[in-house]
């Protein structure tokens, strides 16, 4: 489709962009983007995505961040759209950042949907008009475009919240964040600090520890780590999620969280306590988010139950430490707080790098962050 210029090759002040105009504007070209764009297509309806960044992939386009991973599993993370999963089998249980940046290159291919995208063009207003029944939707670059709807694919993980600690300028060293990591950086013999004990503090944590002459990990309160148990699938695994993909997808649309399981029908009081240790041992061992998904119905209704998945975890991880001091840290004695009721990230050998000689913690519930200095950080104590 032939558009109009945007702007005349001289500069005019008095020149006002003609409007593009669509069916649907969607903003953000992550993967809601993408299947919002493919289904209004398949409506016959005019869509066109506008995204900030340069590429397609959403939070896979800016994550890139050593060790960044998925820890939804495959072969549920992924689109359910037949000419796309029928052409593309995933080497992992969980896929890197490298492998899905190319699964989203061959959704591109595959559905050819750049056409229909206009990138490095970042939203910064919409507005509707009752009298016309149109979206008027404005870039930072001057484009202005008009539609009868509007889709907001924008997600939840788009901007980095970097903290306004004072002394920032005086600081001689680098500051990286992780949502706009340099990959350029070379970690190995420095002295590294990570801010934070999340999902993303895990996976950098697995892979600068081993890199970084010294790491020091700052939280106010650890993350409940479950082991990601990763797997290459063998030629007749993938063959056998091929031929079930339509039934597995289809499920997983139907589950309470994208990924099909049934939770014991039991409550954790109902049983002896070998048999639940055991159940215990043989969810754990399922790896990913299995330890959640297949427990005790009564895990989030129950304090006495969740306190149990609780002092079950404990064990397991205060037994990947010899740290006394790390591991009352990292596994308290008191609960911080109820489990499942914050994110739980997936690890791989996360506890084993925080047990390192090289490797830091720092207890920022203590003592918070004053600001920066010439080589660092000063803490209020």
């Amino acid at each position: 489709m032939l558009q109009t210029p945007l702007q005349p090759s001289l500069p005019d002040p008095t020149y006002v962009p003609q409007a593009q105009k669509y069916d649907v504007i969607i903003i953000g070209a992550g993967f809601s983007g993408i299947s919002a764009l493919h289904r209004f297509r398949n409506q016959n309806l005019h869509a066109h995505i506008f995204e900030a960044g340069s590429d397609f992939g959403g939070a896979w386009h800016w994550n890139r961040y050593p060790g960044a991973c998925v820890d939804s599993e495959t072969p549920f993370y992924q689109l359910s759209i037949p000419e796309v999963y029928n052409t593309w089998t995933f080497s992992s249980r969980f896929p890197d950042h490298y492998e899905l940046r190319r699964y989203i290159a061959h959704i591109d291919k595959t559905l050819v949907i750049r056409c229909d995208t206009t990138f490095n063009a970042r939203v910064c207003s919409s507005t509707w008009d009752n009298g016309t029944a149109e979206w008027t939707v404005r870039t930072e670059t001057g484009v202005t475009a008009k539609s009868r709807w509007l889709v907001l694919a924008t997600g939840l993980l788009h901007k980095p919240y970097i903290p306004s600690w004072p002394g920032r300028a005086n600081y001689k060293g680098l500051v990286c964040h992780s949502a706009q990591w340099n990959e350029g950086i070379n970690i190995k013999g420095k002295k590294v600090a990570i801010i934070g004990a999340g999902a993303t503090s895990v996976q950098l944590s697995q892979e600068l520890g081993k890199q970084a002459a010294e790491l020091t990990l700052l939280l106010r309160r650890p993350s409940y780590c479950l082991p990601m148990v990763q797997k290459t699938w063998f030629p007749d695994e993938k063959t056998a999620f091929h031929n079930g993909l339509p039934t597995l997808l289809a499920a997983a649309r139907s589950s309470a969280v994208g990924i099909p399981n049934t939770r014991l029908n039991k409550r954790a009081q109902d049983v002896s306590a070998e048999e639940r240790e055991n159940y215990f041992e043989e969810i754990w061992a399922a790896g990913g988010m299995q330890f959640l998904l297949r427990n005790y119905n009564n895990i989030m209704l129950d304090k006495e139950a969740n306190g149990m998945v609780y002092q079950f975890w404990k064990k397991k991880v205060r037994q990947r430490l010899t740290d006394s001091k790390k591991q009352a840290l990292m596994a308290p004695d008191k609960m911080p707080f109820y489990f499942s009721t914050k994110r739980t990230p997936l690890e791989q050998d996360y506890y084993e790098v925080l047990n390192q000689e090289n490797v830091n913690i720092v207890d920022l519930g203590k003592c918070g962050i004053r600001g920066f200095t010439e080589r660092g950080l000063q803490l209020d104590d």
